[in-house]
């Protein structure tokens, strides 16, 4: 038998406490009956008793809600469960009994819409990536760099609106994939639509900035032009090391950052010539600004005095 984390005194004067009893199928949840609790507590002791052990002989389960109807209890416990589970489709069984439910209810708001409106409203595109209406919120800069946004408590987005316990944002100068991060923002804050608005002002001000300071502040058509030259070669290729020094390409690495190839003497790999595009292109990224062609014209990217490491568009 499972309850909800919130108290009675939390809740509207209307609500009250509701006995919801099912089996969980894994991608569903097949309801047999709910009814409001007996406000008696001898009562309702004995017929939690009696409904629990009638519910593990068929392998069931007996749930208790606090909701103003029904349909919003059910709809609470769906919404866990959909939590739990990582599935976004989550929902009741064909063969459930509704009867009891009355009229059709929408499902509680997440934190997520309330993010993705407030991005939109901003001018910035988003996506959402991993389960439950996505783990994160992720923002594409212009300048090929992310930010992937989160719950603090939660660590998702698809929390219910009514339990948001804070944002958490992450940069990523070389995109997702890349350990180059750094805070962006942090909070505990309850009010959703304070630390949203909040929020969304640091993304946008980040949207807008000038990000050649930044390690490796990439522009995607440049990566994918590099991507196109190795990856005809070394299909698996995930990342490059350059020196910051020179310029010049030193490795290429799979997912798993394994070595493809490397320089001066692989015996497989890339031709010469490639290597040479390859270094050239990559200078358009660590070096925006080149007073020459010589080694002490060139000045590293703060963070970046020896090695380079470059994460290639996804295949």
């Amino acid at each position: 038998m499972s309850t909800n984390t919130t108290t009675p005194a939390g809740l509207a004067p209307e609500a009250r406490e509701f006995i919801i009893v099912g089996q969980d199928q894994g991608t569903g949840y097949t309801l047999w009956d709910i009814a409001p609790a007996p406000t008696d507590p001898t009562r309702r002791s004995v017929v939690l008793e009696e409904l629990g052990v009638e519910a593990m002989d068929a392998f069931g389960s007996v749930t208790l809600e606090w909701a103003t109807t029904p349909r919003a209890a059910v709809n609470q416990l769906l919404t866990a469960r959909r939590d739990s589970s990582g599935l976004d489709d989550y929902g009741l069984t064909p063969d459930s009994r509704t009867e009891n439910l009355g009229a059709e209810e929408p499902l509680p708001a997440t934190a997520s819409e309330t993010l993705r409106r407030a991005l939109a409203a901003a001018g910035l595109d988003s996506e959402t990536d991993g389960d439950l209406h996505g783990t994160w919120v992720i923002v594409d800069l212009p300048c090929g760099a992310e930010i992937w946004i989160t719950g603090t408590r939660t660590h998702r987005v698809g929390h219910p609106a009514t339990r948001h316990h804070g944002w958490t944002a992450h940069f990523y100068s070389t995109g997702g994939d890349s350990s180059v991060r750094r805070e962006l923002y942090s909070s505990d804050a309850t009010d959703l639509d304070a630390d949203t608005t909040a929020l969304v002002a640091l993304v946008a001000a980040e949207a807008r900035a000038d990000h050649h300071g930044t390690p490796l502040p990439l522009a995607p058509h440049v990566l994918a032009d590099i991507a196109g030259k190795v990856r005809p070669h070394l299909p698996g290729a995930q990342f490059l090391t350059i020196d910051a020094t020179d310029g010049t390409l030193r490795a290429v690495l799979d997912a798993d950052h394994r070595t493809l190839w490397y320089a001066p003497a692989s015996p497989t790999g890339l031709p010469d010539t490639v290597a040479d595009e390859v270094a050239r292109l990559a200078d358009l990224l660590l070096y925006p600004t080149v007073n020459g062609d010589k080694p002490g014209d060139r000045t590293p990217l703060a963070g970046h005095d020896d090695t380079c490491l470059i994460t290639l568009p996804r295949p």
